[in-house]
């Protein structure tokens, strides 16, 4: 709509190269790097049950959002005269806004826990209230999305939290049985995501990652929970900083090293196959992995 893209241009007008950088960090909450950060810290620190939770609370929102994005194929406020994208541009479609969705969605989650826990409940509940709209502010202002798109995310996101909550609680001890549900529905993403690149020549990225991650999370957790069994409870509290430093460097080498190695050679589809492997290999890592290796090393 006119309406938008005018605002795109006003928020957009003159010279701010630190307003630029202060925002870009900000859209960074609504990044798959912050998600996962957020997945390592409750799940090797706080409860492994609420990471794993967290996992299909999100995935349910990017699943979501990649079938809305490949049906409306709305293309992105930059191909518009006038409009930049400001230190990045995102692919793909535009409506809805994924970082929307995924910063809703992880506030969404939270804000329930620390209910649930009696803990820190306004503290949550108000920085989400902050943090959600600043980042989709950031992303209708570095020119990525339209406003309709972050406030559909958003939606999406705090709608996937709210019902996969309740959801997930009447699995109640037996939540890695989700696994069998989870396995064909990431297989069935993988497809759509080769059969759509063999049929339309385009790459549906997020479909793949989201395979990949998926997959990894659930097979992982069913795993950890029968034959390893790590206790997140620790004696020291220098352990919980070990074991996310640790983790996340092990993490990020996974995530960029793979995807060096992977893209010497991967193109077409095999490049979607490589980068469900990439994600999987992560996701392995995070939920099986890096558990064991904390028990192990008794931190």
């Amino acid at each position: 709509m006119q309406f938008e893209i005018d605002l795109i241009k006003w928020l957009q007008s003159g010279d701010k190269p630190l307003i630029d950088h202060v925002v870009y960090f900000i859209t960074q909450f609504g990044s798959e790097i912050f998600f996962i950060l957020a997945v390592m810290i409750l799940y090797w620190c706080v409860d492994k049950r609420e990471g794993f939770r967290l996992v299909n609370l999100f995935m349910l929102s990017q699943i979501t959002v990649g079938i809305i994005k490949t049906a409306v194929g709305r293309v992105r406020p930059y191909y518009n005269e006038g409009i930049k994208p400001i230190l990045e541009q995102t692919e793909g479609y535009s409506f809805p806004s994924g970082h929307s969705s995924n910063i809703a969605v992880i506030g969404t989650d939270l804000t329930l826990l620390a209910k649930s826990k009696g803990r820190l409940f306004k503290t949550t509940l108000i920085m989400s209230v902050i943090i959600v709209p600043l980042v989709m502010f950031s992303r209708v202002y570095l020119g990525q999305h339209f406003p309709t798109d972050t406030v559909v995310g958003a939606i999406i996101g705090v709608g996937a939290g709210l019902i996969g909550w309740k959801l997930f609680d009447l699995l109640n001890d037996k939540e890695e049985r989700l696994f069998y549900a989870i396995a064909p529905l990431s297989v069935a993403c993988l497809v759509v995501a080769l059969v759509y690149f063999a049929v339309r020549g385009q790459q549906l990225d997020s479909l793949a990652t989201v395979a990949g991650t998926y997959l990894a999370a659930g097979l992982g957790y069913w795993l950890e929970k029968r034959y390893v069994g790590y206790e997140v409870r620790a004696d020291k509290a220098w352990k919980y900083f070990v074991r996310v430093l640790i983790g996340a460097v092990i993490v990020l080498a996974l995530k960029e090293g793979l995807k060096a190695v992977f893209g010497l050679f991967a193109s077409g589809i095999l490049e979607i196959i490589m980068r469900f492997v990439r994600y999987f290999t992560m996701g392995i890592f995070v939920t099986l992995l890096a558990p064991m290796m904390f028990k192990k090393l008794k931190i």
